[in-house]
């Protein structure tokens, strides 16, 4: 490798890495809110067969997928919500975080989402169980959810560390809620 080749390799991995260490930095801006930190994968099977349907060409990271995830997952946030809230959500929400990061689009991975979620205390009890059901009612919902209390940042650098390219999905901003 010549030394000029080197040089742009060593910047492009340098903004790669100030452009994780932003968005990690933003994301644990809300860290006082979090609660529970939240892994949802999407159903392969199902992700598969809505790429036949719709075009045979298509890849797990095609544009029209990725607004298909994100359309599920905005379906998934707004049931959880509701179903934690009811309708009084909007009272709640200077207290309610939704930080979705959508991974697993490079070869030989299957997509999913890693997410900080805050909610009130009083909102903890069966919420396993509604993550779970809700999860497996959306289009390409499937049953490996894992749900954890938040205890560390280091779950906002494990979730950020595909967030290496302004071009490439990593944060879902459309489905972010914060207060």
């Amino acid at each position: 490798m010549s030394n000029e080749v080197f040089k742009e390799f060593s910047k492009d991995m340098q903004r790669r890495d100030e452009f994780r260490l932003e968005s990690e930095r933003w994301i644990l801006k809300y860290e006082p809110h979090f609660t529970h930190a939240v892994t949802l994968t999407f159903n392969h099977t199902k992700v598969r067969r809505q790429m036949m349907h719709i075009d045979p060409s298509l890849t797990l990271k095609s544009q029209e997928m990725i607004d298909l995830y994100k359309a599920n997952m905005r379906s998934f946030k707004w049931r959880l919500v509701k179903s934690l809230y009811g309708n009084a959500y909007k009272r709640y929400d200077k207290h309610l975080v939704w930080i979705p990061i959508l991974e697993g689009l490079g070869c030989d991975q299957k997509p999913h989402y890693h997410c900080m979620l805050g909610v009130t205390r009083d909102r903890y009890e069966g919420l396993e169980d509604k993550v779970h059901a809700l999860w497996s009612d959306v289009p390409f919902g499937g049953t490996r959810v894992d749900i954890q209390t938040y205890t560390s940042s280091g779950w906002a650098r494990y979730a950020t560390k595909n967030a290496l390219f302004l071009n490439r999905e990593s944060i879902d901003w459309e489905n972010v809620l914060v207060p």
